[in-house]
């Protein structure tokens, strides 16, 4: 095994750099996971403003608007001192002021709304406060033209009784995406970059001339010293693999534990691991000076991040840039991961999409092995 520990050596060197990837991988992927599961429900939510009213008309029904807008947003009814309120406005207190005109009421009566609107600059709350505002006269108005007075057509519209909405758990998710689905999503990132640099480099160090010589001249055979150097990159991947699972673990605990997909995310991580093994490899045969895999692999490992959809969503992605995203594996672990996310259940046409996806990863690795084949022996008949 000293061609397999001669390789561990250089590993040893370059251990800095593979540390370097792993922290910037934990860090955009924790981050990620975090901000994923505070924006995962927050959408959909009703947002309460704050709301200051300056009440000219005093009436009855001014009275039931403000009750009404009490009962939605956090409301302050203030002096109509206009210094004041716009300080508020100015200093992000208030973020809308709403002046409810003398006469109010028949100018409802008439059709008007009668009500005059400040909203704070870059809010964009306006709007949604507006179209409540229109549709609790609307259906106050409604009730008036069946023969009910505004106080009554009042209690009715704040009486009515909101819809509830039960989210049908079709997928096994609740609706949620599982915050450890960011973390596998941007594994590729990490695969790519550190094994490419890491073990692309040790092989470069490999072919060089002299070295390549004294092991030519040695006794042991050109098989055993592939079979070693090819065993030694299955370790170190397999290593980064585990201790990538184990950080993961970690984090998620129970959640992960737990997911009932969560052998087809180990799978799909895995033969991306042996994907970029494999592209680390091309990568160490093409490349002839150790200081230029960097060069190489770092522009390489981001254009093929942002094409294939792990630092941008596929959903966003064009049809052309998807298409060209096709002929590399990473672009079908993705597509693999997204299904992952939308179903927990992996059963009936989900099930066949996944072992698509991961059975065209496969081909991929056939494919790069036949590709690396030819190039080292290309390589051999050239020297």
């Amino acid at each position: 095994m000293t061609v397999f520990k001669s390789y561990l050596l250089m590993v040893k060197r370059n251990y800095g750099r593979l540390l370097l990837y792993f922290g910037i991988f934990i860090g955009i992927a924790v981050a990620m996971s975090i901000a994923g599961d505070k924006g995962s429900t927050g959408d959909f939510s009703a947002e309460k403003a704050e709301i200051a009213v300056v009440d000219l008309d005093q009436s009855e029904f001014s009275g039931q608007l403000i009750k009404f807008l009490k009962e939605k947003h956090h409301v302050v009814v203030a002096e109509n001192d206009k210094a004041r309120l716009a300080e508020e406005l100015y200093y992000e207190k208030r973020d809308i002021v709403l002046q409810i005109n003398k006469g109010f009421s028949e100018a409802v009566l008439e059709g008007k709304n009668g009500v005059h609107m400040t909203q704070r600059p870059g809010s964009y709350n306006g709007v949604y406060i507006s179209q409540q505002i229109e549709q609790f006269l609307g259906d106050v108005l409604s009730y008036h033209s069946f023969g009910y007075s505004i106080p009554e057509g009042c209690k009715r519209v704040m009486g009515r009784k909101e819809c509830r909405v039960t989210l049908d758990d079709e997928n096994g998710n609740g609706g949620k995406t599982p915050a450890f689905s960011y973390f596998f999503g941007f594994i590729p990132y990490l695969f790519i970059a550190a094994l490419g640099v890491v073990l692309g480099k040790v092989l470069v160090i490999f072919r060089d001339k002299r070295i390549k010589n004294r092991m030519m001249a040695s006794s042991f055979s050109l098989l055993r010293q592939n079979v070693q150097i090819l065993f030694g990159f299955w370790i170190i991947g397999s290593l980064l693999y585990i201790l990538t699972a184990a950080i993961a673990l970690i984090i998620y605990g129970k959640d992960l534990l737990s997911a009932p997909n969560i052998g087809y995310y180990l799978l799909n991580s895995y033969v991306d691991m042996l994907a970029a093994l494999e592209f680390a490899f091309i990568v160490g045969l093409l490349v002839k000076e150790e200081k230029r895999v960097d060069m190489i692999i770092t522009p390489l490992s981001l254009g093929i991040c942002f094409l294939c959809g792990v630092f941008v969503p596929q959903q966003v992605l064009s049809g052309s840039v998807q298409t060209v995203a096709s002929f590399l594996p990473v672009h079908w672990y993705e597509k693999v991961n997204n299904l992952l996310i939308e179903h927990a259940e992996i059963t009936g046409e989900v099930s066949q999409k996944v072992w698509q996806g991961i059975g065209i990863q496969v081909l991929f690795l056939i494919a790069m092995a036949g590709i690396s084949m030819a190039i080292a022996k290309y390589q051999q008949q050239e020297r």
